[in-house]
Order: C-alpha cells, then sequence, then structure tokens
C-alpha cells in the first residue's frame, strides 16, 4: 500500500519548484479553513477530554471547518463510552470518524490458518 501524500505545505518549496509537473493537481485539493480551537462551550467535561483526546490523535490537519463534524463525533463517542449508543448510531459514528481521517482507509488482511494437510508446492 502506497503511503499517503504530504501535503503541499509541507513539502520543501524547492521541489515543489523543480517538478512543478508533478505537484500541479494538488492545487485543486480542498484546503483547511482556520485554526480548530479549543472544544465547545456546550459540550461536557467528559465530552470535552474526548475531543482533546480525538484532535490530540488525528493524523489529519483539523482547521475550524471541521468543527461540526468533530462535535458530532464527540457526542456519538460519548453515547459510545456511556453505554447508550443504538445500533444504528455506530455506523454515523464510523463514517464522521473516517471524514475526519481518524480511521484507516483499510487494513492488512488477517493471515488465513495454515492447513492440516502439507501443501505439494512447499516440498519443492
Amino acid at each position: 500500500m502506497a503511503r499517503p501524500r504530504a501535503s503541499e505545505s509541507s513539502l520543501d518549496p524547492h521541489s515543489v519548484q523543480n517538478h512543478a509537473a508533478r505537484f500541479i493537481a494538488r492545487r485543486n485539493e480542498p484546503k483547511v479553513a482556520g485554526e480548530l480551537r479549543g472544544p465547545s462551550r456546550w459540550l461536557s467535561k467528559e465530552q470535552k477530554a474526548i475531543w482533546r483526546k480525538l484532535v490530540a490523535n488525528s493524523p489529519a490537519v483539523l482547521g475550524e471547518s471541521d468543527r461540526c463534524l468533530l462535535e458530532i463525533a464527540v457526542c456519538l463517542k460519548s453515547k459510545l463510552e456511556n453505554g447508550t449508543l443504538e445500533n444504528a448510531m455506530i455506523s454515523q459514528l464510523i463514517s464522521v470518524l473516517s471524514k475526519l481521517g481518524l480511521i484507516p482507509k483499510s487494513r492488512e488482511a488477517v493471515p488465513d490458518k495454515k492447513p492440516t494437510e502439507p501443501d505439494e508446492w512447499e516440498q519443492l
């Protein structure tokens, strides 16, 4: 699996100038709007702790434009921790977390158990 591309702001300016054709498509990528500040005032203490934990563990750069999605994720995650989350809300939580970049796109497949009978190709 290929590693994720680095954002244009984190690249060396000289490499962008020297290889301009490679970076043309990145100009149309969405930008993060504003800087994400602290949690909203209306959140409870537990929800604010969840907010800080999600922001600290986020591999993506979160901005003020992500505030609404992050608030939804915090509310759903607090319901999950309290045991009041309904089954239908679990898929919503997974969807919101993946949109925020908190869930990897794919994981390595779990290896199969070895067959009980020997494989004839292993002897060769």
